[in-house]
């Protein structure tokens, strides 16, 4: 059997940016615009080879999916995201250990990532939480996932669902520097594996340029449904992302921001009266959070200052407003406002305003604190520190 040659699938992969920028930008992109979307292009073909032609669910490993590096679909920075395939009559062991990170929720997904339009085909089969488990004095745990529960076994057990090809692993953290990631692994307890022939190794090496084209193009229309859908400078409850594979007990915001440098838009929230995470960021017109490491783009309940009346109040501008709450959009002239509650008791509605640039402080309490150039190059330096030490592999 005659399998493709390198130059064969590299030719493959030769139109894919050209395509992609043609989408995004019709009348023709800027060379920035188009080195930002080859660098797009290239990180998702990386995930790709771990996602895609590496993953092998006769021997699963959790690979990393979206991080800084593979900043795609509008990664939460506070969450560490990988993934593994599994085969729904497999039996799986997955252990590890806790760690002290705000949660840890692993979901089956029944839809092939590689037509990313099935994501909203419905709701997702199932979510775990690792602390529904029997842990260990060490945080160690260990649980089966199968179609049945096996005979005899008496630990912890997980129904994997016929519908389920892949789980999607959640980590939260909001305390990047302190909290301990978790350590997980997973093995397939019914079938030794075998290694993936060479006609299956070249199948998925041709599928990275749909892959490529597929992920990013998804994205984008995503993006242009919520402009259609939400308008400009809002931000609605949006049962989209819910759709896609989102947490079931996660309610998501989702809106546009569009504003001059000389604007300026602020958020105002009531918080839930119980809630065990909340979180907003901004991302660019193809969901690509805005770089979270270099920038103050995104804010959790640990990172945010709530002011005195107990309300969230923060600021998104492309200039520093010398505020606590800053939501730094960088050079984008418009892209997706995110905000969620994660297992809330209520779920209160944020409010927009688009204000003058030179007037923000006229609209927000007059206890707001100065933020100064120099604190907040000694913050960004500490949320660049902590963002290195999470565990993204």
């Amino acid at each position: 059997m005659s399998l493709p040659t390198w130059a064969e699938q590299m030719k493959a992969l030769g139109g894919v940016a050209d395509n992609l920028i043609a989408t995004w930008r019709p009348g023709g992109a800027s060379p920035a615009e188009t080195q930002d979307m080859n660098k797009l292009a290239l990180s998702i073909l990386a995930g790709g080879y771990l996602c895609r032609v590496y993953t092998d669910a006769r021997r699963p490993v959790f690979m990393p999916l979206w991080n800084y590096a593979f900043n795609q679909g509008g990664p939460d920075p506070d969450y560490v995201y990988s993934t593994t395939e599994v085969d729904h009559g497999g039996v799986y062991e997955i252990s590890g250990y806790r760690g002290t990170t705000r949660f840890v929720e692993i979901t089956q997904q029944g839809f092939d990532m590689m037509s990313p339009a099935d994501m909203s085909s419905g709701p997702v089969p199932a979510t775990h939480d690792l602390d529904d488990l029997e842990l260990g004095k060490d945080g160690s745990f260990r649980v089966l996932l199968s179609a049945e529960r096996p005979d005899g076994h008496t630990g912890d057990w997980w129904r994997l669902e016929p519908t389920t090809r892949r789980l999607l692993m959640r980590k939260c953290a909001c305390d990047w520097a302190g909290e301990q990631d978790a350590r997980v692994a997973i093995n397939r307890l019914d079938d030794p594996g075998a290694d993936m022939s060479p006609a299956e190794s070249a199948r998925r090496f041709a599928d990275l340029a749909a892959w490529v084209e597929g992920m990013i193009a998804f994205d984008m229309q995503l993006v242009r449904y919520y402009r259609e859908h939400h308008g400009l400078n809002t931000l609605l409850r949006s049962k989209k992302i819910d759709e896609m594979g989102g947490l079931p007990k996660q309610v998501y915001y989702d809106g546009i921001h569009e504003i001059a440098d000389d604007e300026a838009l602020i958020i105002e929230t009531e918080l839930p009266r119980q809630c065990r995470y909340w979180q907003v960021l901004v991302a660019d017109d193809r969901f690509c959070t805005v770089d979270w490491v270099n920038r103050q783009s995104s804010l959790n309940d640990a990172q945010a200052r709530l002011d005195g009346d107990g309300r969230f109040r923060a600021v998104i501008s492309r200039l520093d407003p010398g505020v606590p709450n800053w939501l730094d959009k960088a050079d984008y002239p418009w892209g997706v406002i995110q905000l969620r509650w994660n297992h809330a008791s209520d779920h209160p509605d944020p409010t927009i305003k688009k204000v003058p640039f030179a007037d923000v402080r006229a609209h927000l309490p007059a206890d707001t604190p100065l933020v100064t150039p120099a604190e907040r190059a000694a913050a960004l330096r500490t949320r660049r520190e902590g963002a290195q030490l999470r565990r993204i592999w």
